[in-house]
């Protein structure tokens, strides 16, 4: 090893190469291995070794130097012919990450434009501190690489060589402007939850770019002749230390209109890396156009360059992995394999793919675009049902991360596509929605925020794309209200995720985002209110049933509630009675103030629907109203004694009065659906309830030995009975217990325990939280109705 520049250069018998950083790199020298087979074992001067910042959430590399010497277009093809896993295990935590890994050619692909080379790689992002402990498992064997019984002839000296390194915490204050992924960590889902988070707890509401489709078309890639971009206008938006590639420092176009993307607030950048055969005809993976089995290294490791910048820069990549015109394209390669099937190739895509860049914090993986669209063509190139379970269950079990993994298809489709991967047993994490009619994007949100709650496993439910001509440019639709009015705040009181902008004018031609400049500060405008003023629209549902008028929407939870009014006029919202609340207005138009107005304080009658008024100035253009309760959650203290079960009707009664009912009342309703009892699972009877809905405590010693909840219909209201999907998922019917956000069963027939069986037996509710307050809702599967109860159970 020498350091040179501020570099550490290591010398093997192949090449030398360039490291990221002089302060991390750690080398293991192997033992020559014997030349068993040509062209697949190590050379006579072997290492591995790992480098990188050490730090926790950045990249950490690590390299087998001196490994198998081969080339893209060698006879024995690398890409099939080889398999190299890394695990890591966190010595701390015990936490476990399998990591697929790939051939590199040279190690500096990216710079030298290698095809050919000895060096093997593997790249991990650690996520907690502390010591990490590596152990390698490589390969080789005719098809070896998409295999997962672990077979294979061992690839020596490396084939289990084991080592470890240490990370250090993150500093979170380096970079970026608070941007940067590296000091939040991975954007991933949380179960039970509509939206994502990074792994310091910051929750995220994508804003981002969803044109051009073809973002990856550019030309100053490695083999990219089609290209369609060169990001022109954005050389002026390049900074000195930026990333650049080969010996004329490529790439300061794209790479500075990442930096322009991020300085307007745009957090994400929607993404192909196959568009042959599609729209564009100008990205592809691969050495040739066609060529499914022979990867590009060096133009992948240029594409890996521009994804580290990403993340440096907190612009999170939505990687769509096929457009709905060569869905079929792998299986259409593989002789012998049915155009419906599931082939080698395919696999091999979604290996090499992982294995380059799964790595990235950011990441957001997306299986298709339109998948499943018949377009009529007569091509064939649509996936069926089964291959898209098949896909995302092989996909999801080799990405390691916990990676949002999502699916994108035609609006009229969404039904059809979807509703077969509803539930908890499905790997999908995500639903990317297109949406044909503006006004429609709203209820469209609804219905898979809704149907993905109620099937156990919620959704990150995001708007990708709006039809028509889409978000047209500055020039022709400077104020964007439709966008505004219809699309950002219809997704976003809906419970969307988050939103991406679509220009189907001039997607496959786009070259300066500074076009649409003005719709980018409107939307950064709405994610700038959620964040200065602390709205925690993770812990918040769609609760439209609060204000009144058919176009006035709401984002609420007991303490928040968000109110969009489409076309303005006078706000008139239901609110818990006798309660003090704060109320402000927010113009969310271009040109408004950046805090609310006419802020103000108030009191609720005891009927609780409060008229709020009109807003302080163009009341018949759309506005935003937060409303927070003083104080949150206000709990009553000393927490009153459980009444006896020979009392319990009478105490309920008075605590009742005494407390806030806060359900929806749906369906012409006039009071929640549902009535909450606490029952003792050694008699099975009742011994307290109707509980209020608000604001109550129940103290542990005052309950039955592991007690359980019961929800039953309140009087006079008769449910339909269940109906519909046979194994029990609550579709048609049968009300889903969720605990603080989280489903945690789901029963379709009375009586409705959260833990117990339809045959009257009460089991211990051994999940039930000690300790601050507890949300438990229990809502019927069938349209909309639901009860939620507010309780604090007192250890």
């Amino acid at each position: 090893m020498a350091l040179r520049d501020g570099r550490i250069w290591v010398a093997t018998g192949v090449t030398a190469f360039r490291t990221a950083s002089a302060s991390a790199v750690a080398m293991v020298c192997l033992a020559a291995a014997p030349a068993a087979v040509a062209t697949a074992t190590a050379t006579t001067r072997s290492s591995i070794v790992t480098k990188g910042e050490m730090q926790v959430w950045h990249p950490v590399t690590l390299d087998l130097l001196g490994g198998p010497w081969t080339s893209e277009m060698a006879p024995r093809n690398p890409f099939m012919t080889y398999r190299l896993t890394t695990t890591y295990t966190s010595a701390g935590s015990g936490r476990r990450y399998v990591v697929p890994c790939f051939w590199a050619a040279d190690g500096d692909a990216a710079h030298t434009g290698a095809s050919s080379g000895s060096v093997w790689r593997c790249l991990f992002t650690p996520d907690v501190p502390g010591e990490w402990h590596w152990s390698v498992a490589f390969k080789q064997g005719p098809g070896v690489a998409v295999r997962t019984d672990g077979s294979g002839a061992p690839v020596r000296p490396f084939d289990g060589q084991s080592g470890s390194f240490v990370v250090r915490p993150a500093n979170e204050t380096e970079g970026g402007e608070g941007r940067d992924f590296r000091h939040k960590g991975r954007l991933r889902p949380v179960p039970g939850r509509r939206y994502l988070r990074t792994d310091n707890g910051e929750w995220f509401f994508k804003h981002g770019t969803d044109s051009p489709e073809n973002f990856f078309g550019y030309r100053e890639f490695d083999n990219t002749p089609k290209g369609r971009h060169l990001y022109g206008p954005h050389l002026q938006d390049w900074r000195p230390g930026d990333p650049t590639w080969g010996t004329n420092r490529r790439g300061k176009g794209i790479i500075g209109a990442i930096n322009y993307l991020a300085s307007v607030g745009v957090n994400s950048v929607y993404a192909m890396p196959l568009t042959v055969g599609g729209d564009a005809k100008d990205t592809f993976p691969w050495v040739t156009e066609w060529g499914v089995w022979r990867y590009d290294v060096s133009k992948l490791a240029q594409w890996g360059q521009v994804m580290d910048h990403m993340d440096a820069q907190g612009v999170a990549l939505h990687f769509i992995l096929s457009e709905t015109e060569n869905e079929e394209l792998f299986e259409r390669a593989d002789r012998g394999i049915s155009g419906h099937g599931f082939s080698i190739s395919r696999r091999l895509y979604y290996r090499e793919l992982i294995a380059r860049f799964g790595h990235h914090q950011g990441i957001m993986w997306n299986l298709g675009e339109e998948n499943g669209w018949k377009d009529g063509s007569g091509r064939g190139q649509y996936n069926t049902d089964w291959q898209r379970r098949v896909f995302l269950a092989h996909f999801a079990a080799l990405e390691p991360y916990g990676a949002l993994l999502s699916l994108h298809t035609f609006p009229a489709d969404k039904a059809r596509i979807y509703t077969p991967l509803l539930g908890a047993s499905s790997p999908m994490t995500g639903a990317s929605l297109q949406v044909a009619g503006w006004p429609n994007v709203h209820n469209e949100t609804l219905t898979w925020v809704d149907a993905s709650w109620r099937a156990g496993k919620p959704w990150v439910v995001s708007v990708d794309e709006i039809g028509g001509a889409g978000a047209l440019p500055d020039a022709v639709t400077p104020d964007h209200h439709r966008e505004r009015r219809d699309v950002l705040w219809g997704a976003l009181t809906a419970g969307a995720a988050g939103v991406e902008w679509y220009n189907q004018a001039g997607d496959q031609s786009m070259e300066d985002f500074r076009g649409h400049a003005r719709l980018w500060a409107t939307a950064d405008r709405a994610v700038r209110l959620l964040r200065r003023e602390r709205v925690p629209f993770w812990a918040m549902d769609p609760a439209d049933w609060l204000v009144q008028g058919p176009n006035n929407w709401a984002l609420a939870n007991p303490d928040t509630i968000l109110v969009f009014l489409r076309w303005g006029g006078a706000a008139t919202v239901r609110l818990a009675p006798s309660t003090a609340y704060s109320v402000g207005w927010y113009d969310p138009r271009l040109g408004g103030g950046a805090t609310l107005e006419g802020a103000r304080r108030l009191i609720t009658t005891t009927r609780g629907v409060t008229q709020l008024g009109v807003a302080p100035q163009d009341p018949r253009r759309d506005w935003a109203l937060l409303i927070r309760r003083i104080p949150p959650s206000p709990l009553p203290t000393p927490a009153p004694p459980l009444p006896s079960s020979a009392s319990s009707a009478s105490s309920a009664s008075s605590a009742s009065s005494s407390c806030t009912l806060l359900a929806a009342p749906e369906d012409g309703l006039s009071a929640s659906p549902f009535e909450f009892f606490v029952v003792d699972p050694r008699s099975g009877a009742d011994v307290a309830g109707p509980l209020p809905h608000t604001g109550c405590s129940l103290r542990r010693a005052d309950l039955p030995p592991g007690f359980s909840l019961r929800a039953a219909p309140r009087k006079g209201l008769t449910l339909p009975p269940p109906s519909g999907d046979a194994n029990g998922v609550g579709l048609g019917g049968g009300v889903v217990w969720v605990l603080n956000g989280a489903v945690v069963r789901v029963e379709r027939w009375p009586p409705y325990l959260i833990a117990g069986d339809y045959r009257s037996n009460v089991f211990p509710w051994r999940a039930a939280p000690c300790g601050g307050v507890a949300t438990i809702a229990a809502r019927w599967g069938r349209g909309r109705r639901v009860s939620t109860i507010y309780l604090t159970l007192v250890c």
